[in-house]
């Protein structure tokens, strides 16, 4: 018996020590992946769910003042999930959270914090690579919910003392065995079957709970670690942790285990041995709610953190990029302002201080241009760039009416859901602050008159409310008549052997070429078909009426 006991220390220690070797290499070979990641090399990043990312929005930052938020609509209309996802090189959910606010939950204040931490962490690479890796280890995990576990804590629960006296029973056991082998067995097989069944019944019975709890450890251990950094924000990380110190013991093993590997069903056996989740369930519910405002710093500190890093890496891939500057009066202007999505995009100018109404061809560019810079209003905004080489611009409320459809689950026709649509630009002018709309084709489901009509409506309406408003339209009348009260813009195309040539720059001024006809043409319509809407044209433009049988007698 005697031999026997002391290989337990031995195995014990075995383990251990496999564990820690396999940390280091796993470490080291991280260390190596984040490097060629952040020169361009492929790496492969789990991805947050849209759901996921859309349930933090209800848990801003602490303190945060939400002035603004970038509602579904626009979010659509301007495909700013497509945007998230180039900006995203986050390596936790947390850090990808904090990204997401930033882009929805806009603050009329300038990002000196953020724009520090890039400069900081551009100067010491070395120290940006080891935060890499903290958040790396913390991974991603969707519905973490940590963030609402810290927002609304709960009540203090009770049970930690038993919880404690459970899991080390077995380790006194084990002790116990030189000196009582019989009894110290017998114990140990009881206090063993016990624990797991006790801790499978739990985990069973709360397992949400406790999968959320492991997460948020494993947050308050990135943040002890990251305390031992030489980063701007240690001493207030220093601080924010030391209620949470302990938490690292408990998110070494804490990391919900799928048995995918050897090393994750040790895991999974310590849990339930030692009651490790219900442990950190008790104890961390109690800890955030006697430090809550400690533990919503640390969330906001790392998620800065995180957003930093993943912007300026996003920034190393850009020619062109710049810092806006937020004016207090006066209209947006931009040089060279670009969509961040197209591969090769057309650089513009932007001089919306007045109420703009642009017209031009099918496909030269009128959309995109409106999408450019409501795009770079948003991020200028709330992540403080801009794709560009200048951008000024006051603070406001970014809204669009862009990329609308009829809703047949609700039963809304293409018309009443683009009138909905402008509806909300309406009523969102009650909340206080600036506006900037944007809005692709007035009414366009609708007839002639009566789009031109409302159309004129609106744009009288908006030009005295407090706002600018940036309207694209194919309507030749809509444009001149609203001459009165905007600036006319165009995009124009040239038709050249038989194919039609766009140069996507803005020019001042109404359309003054038409290329429905012409793409018709292009795509080889029958003839008979663009001669007829070619003297159709010709008969209005002279006439002012449409006429078949005239155009037959001719």
């Amino acid at each position: 018996m005697e031999g026997n006991v002391n290989w337990i220390p031995l195995g014990i220690l075995g383990l251990i020590v496999v564990i820690w070797a396999t940390k280091f290499l796993t470490v080291i070979h991280l260390n190596q992946k984040l490097k060629k990641a952040w020169d361009g090399a492929p790496f492969f990043r789990k991805k947050d769910t849209e759901e996921s990312l859309i349930d933090s929005l209800a848990y801003p930052a602490k303190g945060k003042t939400i002035d603004s938020q970038v509602d579904d609509q626009t979010w659509h209309d301007l495909a700013l999930d497509a945007v998230f996802d180039q900006l995203n090189y986050t390596q936790s959910s947390l850090g990808a959270e904090a990204l997401y606010q930033k882009m929805r939950l806009l603050e009329f204040q300038p990002q000196d914090q953020l724009h520090d931490l890039e400069a900081f962490f551009e100067e010491y690479p070395d120290l940006r690579l080891q935060v890499q890796v903290i958040f790396n280890q913390l991974g991603k995990k969707n519905h973490n919910m940590a963030r609402s576990i810290v927002a609304n804590p709960g009540k203090h629960y009770a049970g930690l003392p038993l919880y404690l006296a459970l899991a080390c029973l077995p380790i006194l056991c084990l002790f116990a065995i030189p000196f009582e082998p019989v009894g110290a067995i017998t114990l140990l097989v009881i206090s063993v079957v016990f624990n797991i069944v006790f801790s499978s019944l739990r985990n069973w019975s709360n397992k949400i709970r406790l999968d959320n709890v492991s997460y948020l450890v494993r947050i308050f251990a990135s943040a002890e670690r990251l305390s031992h950094l030489a980063l701007p924000q240690q001493e207030e990380l220093k601080q924010a942790v030391k209620p949470f110190k302990k938490t690292r013991i408990l998110a070494s093993v804490l990391q919900s285990p799928t048995g995918t590997s050897e090393m994750e069903i040790i895991l999974l056996y310590l849990n339930v041995l030692f009651l490790l989740p219900q442990i950190a369930q008790v104890y961390i519910y109690n800890q955030v709610k006697a430090h809550q405002k400690e533990a919503q710093k640390l969330l906001d500190l790392l998620g800065e953190m995180e957003v930093a890093i993943s912007l300026l890496r996003h920034k190393r891939d850009l020619e062109v990029v710049c810092q806006p500057v937020f004016t207090e009066t006066g209209g947006i202007e931009g040089e060279t302002l670009y969509h961040p999505l197209l591969s090769n995009p057309i650089a513009n100018d932007v001089h919306f201080q007045k109420n703009m109404v642009i017209s031009g061809d099918n496909a030269s560019g009128k959309s995109t241009y409106l999408k450019t810079v409501a795009i770079n209003a948003i991020l200028a905004q709330g992540l403080g760039f801009a794709y560009g080489e200048r951008l000024a611009l006051p603070y406001g409320h970014v809204l669009t009416a862009m990329d609308v459809s009829d809703d047949i689950e609700v039963g809304d026709s293409y018309f009443i859901t683009e009138s909905k649509a402008i509806l909300r630009m309406i009523q969102h002018l009650k909340k206080p602050g600036f506006h900037y709309f944007f809005i692709d084709e007035l009414f366009k489901g609708t007839n002639t008159i009566e789009r031109i009509g409302s159309g004129l409506g609106i744009v009288r309406w908006l030009a005295a409310q407090n706002c600018l408003y940036m309207i694209s339209s194919h309507d030749i009348e809509l444009v001149a008549a609203s001459g009165e009260v905007n600036d006319n813009y165009h995009f124009d195309s040239r038709y050249v052997d038989g194919k039609i040539v766009f140069d996507y720059q803005i020019k001042p001024g109404s359309a003054v070429t038409k290329n429905a006809v012409n793409t018709l043409e292009s795509l080889h319509y029958p003839e008979e078909i663009t001669q007829t809407a070619k003297d159709l044209i010709d008969q209005y433009e002279e006439t002012g009426h449409w006429s078949l049988k005239e155009i037959e007698k001719e």
